[in-house]
C-alpha cells in the first residue's frame, strides 16, 4: 500500500528536463526544445535536409520511391538517438508524448495527417515484440492520435516475415536485397487497405528500406496511395547531426 502511495505521489511531482536537467520542465524543457530540435525542411522523397521540401532531391528524382511523401521531424542524433533508444524499453515508454508533440512542431506534418485516411504502424518481428513487450512504432503513433483527429489506426495489417534477417545487420546493399522478403499483409486487412490513402509511421529511418517494403506491399494490395511519418532520420555518412 505504501508503495503504491509513494509512486502516486512520485507520478504528480513537476519533472526535470531529460536533457538539461532544468525543473520543472520535464521531459524536455522549452530552450532545449527549440535548440535541439530545429525544424529543417527536408526532401519529401528520403527526409533527408533539402532547401525544397515540395520537390524531390536530384537523388530522388532519379530514383523515386515507392511512397508519395515522407516526413521526418529529426536527426536520429544526439540527444533524440538516446530518447529514441529509451523508448524501445518499458522504462522509456513516457518520451512518447513529448517525441509525438515535436511531430505537430512540423508544419508539413499537419497536411499529412489530413491526406491520410488510415494509419498503421511498421510491425516487429515477432521475436522483438516479445523480448520488447510493445512495438515503439505503435506507442509514438498512440500518442499522436491522442493529440489529433486520428483516423482509423490498424496495429495488424502488416506482418513482418518471421524469416527475414534483422536489417541493421546488413548495408544498404543487403537491406535492398530483402525489400520483399519484410512483409506480407494480414488476409483480414486486405480488404480495409483497398482505395485507402494510407500513412505509415515508424521511429527511425535508416536507408529507406524498411519503408520501402511496407509502402510496396499496400500498395500491391489496392492502397490508393502510401507516405510515411518518421520520427528520426539517420544523417547521411560525415554529415554533422543536428535537428
Amino acid at each position: 500500500m505504501a508503495r503504491g502511495w509513494r509512486a502516486d505521489w512520485r507520478a504528480r511531482l513537476p519533472a526535470r528536463c531529460e536533457v538539461c536537467g532544468d525543473w520543472p520542465h520535464g521531459p524536455l524543457c522549452p530552450p532545449c526544445r527549440a535548440e535541439l530540435a530545429p525544424w529543417v525542411p527536408r526532401c519529401p522523397g528520403c527526409a533527408l535536409p533539402h532547401p525544397d521540401h515540395v520537390n524531390l532531391c536530384p537523388t530522388c528524382q532519379a530514383d523515386p520511391p515507392p511512397w508519395r511523401v515522407v516526413r521526418a521531424r529529426l536527426d536520429y542524433a544526439y540527444p533524440w538517438d538516446a530518447w529514441i533508444l529509451r523508448l524501445k524499453t518499458a522504462a522509456g515508454l513516457g518520451l512518447a508524448d513529448a517525441l509525438a508533440q515535436l511531430w505537430l512542431d512540423d508544419p508539413t506534418v499537419e497536411r499529412l495527417l489530413a491526406d491520410a485516411d488510415g494509419w498503421l504502424p511498421v510491425p516487429l518481428a515477432p521475436v522483438r515484440l516479445a523480448q520488447r513487450g510493445h512495438n515503439q512504432a505503435w506507442s509514438l503513433m498512440r500518442a499522436l492520435a491522442r493529440r489529433t483527429r486520428t483516423p482509423p489506426a490498424r496495429a495488424q495489417v502488416l506482418r513482418r516475415n518471421p524469416t527475414a534477417p534483422v536489417l541493421h545487420h546488413l548495408d544498404a546493399a543487403g537491406r535492398r536485397a530483402h525489400e520483399t522478403d519484410l512483409f506480407t499483409l494480414e488476409p483480414h486487412a486486405l480488404a480495409w487497405v483497398r482505395g485507402r490513402h494510407l500513412l505509415v509511421v515508424d521511429d527511425v529511418m535508416t536507408t529507406g528500406t524498411t519503408l520501402r517494403a511496407a509502402s510496396q506491399a499496400l500498395r500491391q494490395a489496392g492502397a490508393a496511395s502510401v507516405a510515411a511519418l518518421v520520427l528520426a532520420r539517420t544523417p547521411p555518412p560525415g554529415a554533422q547531426g543536428g535537428g
